[in-house]
Formats: structure tokens, sequence, C-alpha cells
């Protein structure tokens, strides 16, 4: 392929990776083949919102050398590994889909049991063995897989994400939508034999799940604790947020709250914004606070237990666990949630979902896609009876180069 075009293709699927919601922030990444010698791929550490043609990288297949001053992807060498046994693929998306993110964790091999699905992606979907993101043993773990299973066009890697392959990009598209049908349908046939419910669906998941997890599940509604952003010496509460808007700008949809103490009414209507207050002052580096209540979120928090990383992503943009708190506004509450947010952006509020939070929009957003998968994961792996969370060093050596590295060249794009 014309190497300007490749370039092209990359940019439009990294954008098109975004809006689907296969990746956030800058996890995942895209390569094409130019030629029997080098491929394209997106860049290390850049925003897939701005990406331009002139920021991919061309690597020599071989030996993963470059020319320029842009860093390829560091999971360059597993796109290098596809190639090399795959000749006839042509275009590959490593993803950090929902479906496929929340069975990697159990390192199972998953069969294809649809046949109209097995004749886009074959008859099995393999895993890989665990490896840090961009290291040798990730690389070799790959190759392993995609030499063990020729005929895969699929690959999941332990608690990380999956690798999906196209002889073209359309392909690699069918490939990625196609594995999230077979990883649900896995997660959903292991509910059904262990339940023997006749009514099988992600609701019916969840409650299983809360039931088998904790005797004292925490009842009630959730209660919206409303979004939030820091400016200069006060905030503003989204009180009219919604998913589709998180923070919206018109008149009468936010109140402006000083930080070091309430206005006038304020904690009459509105005692939410002192937990976002207590957040800002304790945490120079927090500046905007999203509340998440996904279904899978607020099915974890009815536990009442602590959640560990069950996925890298989480590991490195969160952190190394989720605390809990309890859920109110009053001033206890509110520093108790505040304090368990140390060393960490997201914290479980008892039966009301989490709040996420990051030094920007971007990041409170990236957070609370993050932990859905990571509660999504806890859910699913909960029926296999193999709920092992990646190692509390690795967390901690994650976040750390996330927190010096990744998040800063994202934010300055």
């Amino acid at each position: 392929m014309e190497l300007q075009k490749a370039k092209e293709l990359v940019v439009l699927a990294g954008r098109q990776l975004v809006e689907a919601g296969l990746i956030a922030r800058t996890w995942g990444n895209v390569s094409c083949r130019v030629s029997a010698t080098r491929f394209v791929i997106t860049p290390s550490g850049r925003a897939y919102e701005t990406l331009t043609p002139e920021e991919v990288v061309a690597v020599n297949l071989e030996d993963g050398s470059y020319e320029g001053e842009i860093k390829p992807s560091s999971e360059k060498g597993i796109h290098a590994e596809a190639y090399k046994h795959r000749p006839e693929v042509n275009f590959i998306i490593h993803t950090h889909q929902l479906n496929a993110s929340m069975v990697s964790p159990l390192g199972l091999d998953v069969p294809v049991r649809d046949p109209a699905a097995a004749q886009i992606i074959g008859e099995r979907v393999p895993c890989a063995r665990y490896g840090l993101p961009g290291t040798g043993k990730l690389k070799k773990a790959v190759a392993e897989a995609l030499e063990q299973w020729k005929n895969s066009r699929a690959i999941l890697m332990a608690y990380h994400g999956a690798l999906c392959l196209g002889r073209d990009y359309d392909e690699a598209f069918r490939v990625a939508s196609e594995l999230e049908k077979v990883c649900r349908d896995f997660v959903l046939h292991r509910y059904r034999e262990i339940s023997g419910g006749e009514e099988v669906g992600e609701d019916q998941l969840r409650d299983y799940f809360v039931a088998k997890a904790s005797g004292k599940a925490v009842a009630g509604f959730p209660h919206f604790l409303y979004n939030s952003e820091r400016e200069g010496d006060s905030f503003k509460l989204y009180i009219k947020a919604s998913e589709e808007e998180p923070f919206p700008g018109g008149e009468g949809d936010f109140i402006r709250c000083r930080l070091l103490e309430p206005g006038p009414g304020e904690e009459e209507r509105f005692p939410e914004a002192e937990i976002h207050r207590r957040i800002y002052r304790r945490y120079k580096d927090i500046r905007a606070i999203r509340h998440g209540l996904a279904p899978d979120i607020v099915a974890v928090s009815r536990t009442g237990r602590e959640l560990r990383p069950l996925l890298d992503d989480f590991a490195q943009l969160i952190g190394v666990s989720v605390r809990v708190a309890q859920n109110g506004g009053n001033p206890g509450s509110a520093e108790e949630i505040a304090r368990k947010l140390k060393g960490r952006y997201a914290v479980l509020l008892r039966g009301n979902g989490a709040l996420c939070c990051g030094p920007s929009r971007g990041d409170a957003t990236a957070a609370l896609m993050v932990m859905e998968k990571g509660c999504k994961a806890l859910i699913g792996t909960s029926l296999f009876g193999r709920v092992r969370p990646i190692n509390f060093l690795e967390s901690a050596l994650m976040r750390f180069v996330y927190l010096t590295q990744y998040s800063k060249k994202a934010a300055a794009k």
C-alpha cells in the first residue's frame, strides 16, 4: 500500500476506535502493512482525536527500527509478530474493548460456538500469557498464540486487551465487533451453566454476582452526586450533567462553588458539593470529577468490596486499588471519600457507584471508562472462580510510568 494512504487509514481507524468506545485515552494502537518489510503504526502517547498522518510512524518489520523523532507505539513488537506470522494480514487494531477485556484476566482460550462468527473470527480465540505492556515477554506470548492458532483472527492478551487482524481495514473492525459478541456469549453461557437460570442477561448476571459476593449487599437506589471541574479558587458543580453531556455549559446547567467554604444556601440545596470540595482541597492534581453510575459499577459498589486491577490500563489510570467509602454529602463522609482517594483516581461509594477523577475532563472520563471495564471484568471472572488481580508491584510500576510519562504526553496534545 502507498505510504500516505496507509497513514491516513491508521488515523481514521484511531478516531473510529475512540468513537466506538473500543479504547480510552491513548490505550490501544493501530497499524497498516505498507510492504513486505514495513508497516506504519500510531505513535506513543498521542491522542487519537487530534492525530495527523504526519505523526504516524513507519517501522521496519524485522528489527523495529524507525526514522524521525516521533516514537512509535510501545506495542509495535506485537504488531510485527502478527505481520510475520500472518502474511495475509494487512491491518491490525489492538483494542481495550469492553467484553474482550472482561474475559482476558481468565487467561482462557475462548471457543467460538456460532458458525457465522467462526467464519469471521475463527473457531477459537486464544489468550496469550500475561506480560507487562510493551515488553519482550508480551511480544513472545503473542507470537506463541499466533503460532499455535493459525486460523484465529483475534488474540486475547491476559489482563490487557485484544489484537484484531484483518486483510484490510474493514475486516479488522468486523473482527473486533464479532469478538465483543463472542466474549459476551462466553460469559453468559457460563452463567447459565452455574446458575441454572432460564432468563439470561446482564441484569441477571449482576444480581447473581452481588448475591454471591456479599451476604449484606447495600440496598437502595443510587443517587447522582454530580460532576464537577475545578477553576482557580472555585469549582463548577454540573447539576444537569448527563452521560451524553457530562460537563454542560448552558445557563443553569451548573453552579459555581467556593473551594474554602460553602456559599449561602449551598449546604441545604446541594450538600453533594461538599464531597467535591474536600477532594479538590486535598489533591491539587485533581481538576475534574465524574460520578459513575453504570450498572456494573453500581453492582460492585453494592458489595462493599475493594476493587483491585484485573486490567493493566486500570492499574495505570486509576491505581493499585479502589477503596470503598460511605456514601453521603455530610462533612464526615465527604472527608472519608476524599481520604480514600489518596494515590488513586477513583473511589467506590457503598451502593452508589464510584467517583472517578483526574487532572482534566479527559482524564476523569477515561478513568470512568476504565472503572466500568474493571467492574465488568470482576463480575465476569467471578463466574469462573478465577479472580486473580495483577500483583501489587506490577500495578504500582504501571501507575508510576503512567503518571510520569504517558499522562503528560496526552495532556500536552
